[in-house]
């Protein structure tokens, strides 16, 4: 019984069966490159880990310049380590933010490296060099003294709540900051965070989640322009904790996410800026109503007007403005991600489903599909719309 279960797994996969046509057989044997080692295994989570950064502010210090540059300062505890999240798997290897760095610039740029400001040692990096980044953020298996608690307030995990939402680190970012205020925050995050000031006074901010063993890599790919970012927030990013409604308030309807929040959030759901802006044009819906069990296709152009090539992730929300039932104020019914590169446009097109507009009525125990008028709002994020128009569902 002990070691059934493991048996069964290696008999499915054919593990023990002596056949050249299964592709793991060979593994170890004839083919000695382990699978994580290969360069396309290597390139793809490579190419993941750019995909998921967002660049939530930019005022121009991003993409940096390798050419411009004869120093960096990499600072900050979520520099130098890559730290996966609760049931990732072991990382055959692993790639920091200041390695991936390091692997770009080369001999060319000096980098300067502080994990802490320990003697100083943040605010001296900082001074002494011509960009800053700062990468700060949470550690994802955080413990604390006793069961059901964290060392750290805002931190949090499984069977822990977090306490608070802002971000403690913020300190040391605000020193290099006074330093040198060419500075970059790479926020390494599980969750979102309240950093106002940040935001005020930070000139750019990138966040991406515990990732890849690619990491570095990927994010200096960002960081140095081969690459536009283009991810996106799958969460509202609350200004403060002041916005939240109390945590055992269960009932998504009062105040909670995109759909139902009324105030004015720090980030937006949906919300990622690129190295470049986009014009949204020609919206056309197929059919100017919607059958029962009909469906539309919500079409329009998308045009690249900077001079960087990159994707855009453009987002099709609905809303029911004429409703007798207490429907979301908007919510998501499609997205695509579309790659156009630099003064080309894009004829982009998101199908709508007419079950897709449906709500569920506790009376009658079943989903109902209202008859009425439904808005069609498409843009960049929850709360940056490009283009609206209407259908009637019949």
């Amino acid at each position: 019984h002990a070691v059934r279960g493991t048996l069964r797994v290696m008999l499915k996969l054919g593990l023990l069966d002596n056949n050249p046509g299964n592709p793991y057989a060979s593994i170890g044997i004839t083919d000695t490159i382990r699978p994580w080692a290969k360069q396309e295994a290597v390139e793809l989570a490579r190419k993941a880990t750019r995909k998921s950064i967002v660049l939530l502010k930019n005022e121009g210090l991003l993409p940096l310049k390798k050419e411009k540059l004869t120093s960096i300062a990499v600072i900050g505890p979520s520099a130098d380590v890559v730290i996966p999240d609760w049931y990732a798997g072991t990382p055959p290897y692993s790639i920091s933010v200041l390695k991936g760095i390091r692997n770009v610039v080369g001999d060319e740029v000096k980098v300067r490296f502080a994990a802490s400001n320990k003697a100083d040692s943040a605010i001296i990096a900082a001074r002494e060099s011509d960009v800053a980044i700062v990468c700060i953020g949470n550690h994802p298996l955080s413990y604390g003294l006793n069961w059901g608690q964290n060392y750290v307030a805002s931190d949090g995990r499984e069977e822990v709540d977090r306490q608070a939402i802002s971000l403690e680190q913020e300190d040391l970012l605000k020193l290099v900051k006074a330093a040198n205020p060419n500075t970059a925050l790479v926020l390494v995050s599980s969750f979102p965070y309240a950093i106002p000031w940040s935001k005020e006074n930070i000139p750019s901010i990138l966040h991406i989640t515990q990732s890849s063993q690619e990491l570095g890599n990927g994010l200096a790919d960002i960081l140095f322009g081969v690459e536009s970012p283009a991810g996106r927030l799958v969460q509202t990013w609350p200004a403060s904790i002041e916005q939240l409604p109390p945590i055992l308030d269960y009932d998504i309807r009062n105040g909670r996410t995109y759909m139902y929040s009324r105030q004015e959030p720090l980030f937006p759901f949906g919300h990622g800026l690129a190295y470049t802006s986009f014009e949204y044009s020609g919206l056309q819906i197929s059919a100017p109503a919607l059958a029962e069990s009909g469906a539309v296709e919500v079409s329009f152009n998308v045009k690249n007007t900077g001079a960087f090539d990159s994707d855009e992730v453009v987002q099709l929300y609905v809303r029911f403005p004429n409703s007798e039932v207490d429907r979301p104020q908007k919510a998501l019914k499609g997205f695509t991600r579309a790659h156009i590169p630099s003064g080309e446009s894009r004829a982009v097109s998101i199908p709508l489903r007419a079950e897709e507009l449906q709500h569920w009525d506790a009376d009658r125990q079943a989903f109902v599909l209202e008859k009425g008028q439904v808005q069609l709002l498409v843009g960049a994020s929850s709360e940056d719309i490009r283009l609206k128009g209407d259908i009637e569902v019949k």
